[in-house]
C-alpha cells in the first residue's frame, strides 16, 4: 500500500497568499476597476484553486499550479505595460510558488 504524504506547512502559507490576492481583487472591483472581467475571474480561479490545494490531491495542485501561472501571466504584463510595480512583488512570488509546486508534482509529494 502506498503512503499519503502529509501537508507540507508552506502550503498554508501559499493559501495565505491566495488569500490575499482575492482581497486585492475585491478592493480593485470596489474601487474604479468595477467592470473588469479579469478581476472577476481571479476571484472564482483564487477561491477555487484554494480548495483543490487543501485537497492535497493531484489536480488540486495542478488546478493551483494553472491558476498560479494565469496570474503570473497577467501580472507580467500589467508590469510591463502600465508599469505598475507592485506588481513585481505578485510576479516574484507567484514565480517561486510555481516553481515549489512543479517540484512537488515531479516528486509525487501529493496524496494518491
Amino acid at each position: 500500500m502506498t503512503e499519503n504524504p502529509k501537508r507540507p506547512q508552506i502550503i498554508w502559507g501559499i493559501v495565505a497568499w491566495m488569500v490575499i490576492n482575492i482581497v486585492l481583487m475585491v478592493l480593485m472591483i470596489l474601487g474604479p476597476d468595477k467592470v473588469d472581467l479579469n478581476n472577476w475571474l481571479e476571484i472564482a480561479l483564487w477561491s477555487l484553486s484554494i480548495a483543490g490545494l487543501l485537497t492535497w490531491r493531484k489536480w488540486g495542485v495542478a488546478f493551483a499550479l494553472f491558476v498560479l501561472i494565469y496570474t503570473f501571466s497577467t501580472s507580467m504584463g500589467i508590469l510591463i505595460y502600465y508599469q505598475i510595480w507592485l506588481n513585481a512583488a505578485r510576479v516574484i512570488i507567484n514565480g517561486a510558488v510555481i516553481i515549489y509546486l512543479f517540484k512537488i508534482i515531479f516528486e509525487g509529494k501529493y496524496k494518491k
